[in-house]
């Protein structure tokens, strides 16, 4: 059997789940602030804290990582080919979006729960969602960074 084919059926695997997981909860957290909905907030808050999704989609992301430099160093890519160095660079820049964007959406979803909770006004939360435009592009924005990757790893343009 092909290591190399195995490392990279499950690099694929893995990343395709990593993705499912994460653009799945950006959609479901996204929604409510387009919608200025604080309820929906709240709710899709206390869904993903009761679910962990967050930590599952970041094993994904280890692990998909993992295979693709195994299957890397197994089938003699170059580690620093062109495509190679820009899917590292597409890599960081989901995560520095995760970093800059991301957090600040869960801060607005600790808000949302406050307000449901009558701790804080709820008006307060919709003019931090209206005022938000870096949260509102979050999901967007990582669309097309994982548009970018795939397209990268399939065409290799470099």
């Amino acid at each position: 059997m092909d290591l190399t084919l195995v490392f990279k059926a499950l690099h694929i695997l893995s990343m395709f789940a990593m993705v499912t997981v994460f653009l799945g909860g950006e959609l479901f957290y996204s929604v409510p602030v387009w919608r200025r909905d604080v309820a929906g907030l709240a709710w899709v808050h206390h869904v993903e804290a009761r679910t962990r999704l967050g930590p599952v989609g970041v094993a994904f992301l280890v692990m998909g990582v993992a295979f693709g430099l195994l299957a890397a160093a197994t089938g003699g890519f170059d580690f620093f080919s062109g495509w190679l160095i820009a899917a590292y660079a597409l890599i960081a820049a989901f995560l520095i979006n995760v970093a800059l964007v991301g957090l600040r959406l869960v801060r607005l979803a600790d808000k949302a729960v406050e307000a449901e909770a009558g701790h804080r006004p709820t008006e307060e939360v919709v003019r931090e969602m209206a005022a938000s435009p870096a949260v509102a592009f979050f999901f967007p924005v990582n669309i097309v960074i994982f548009a970018a990757i795939i397209l990268d790893m399939v065409l290799k343009p470099f």
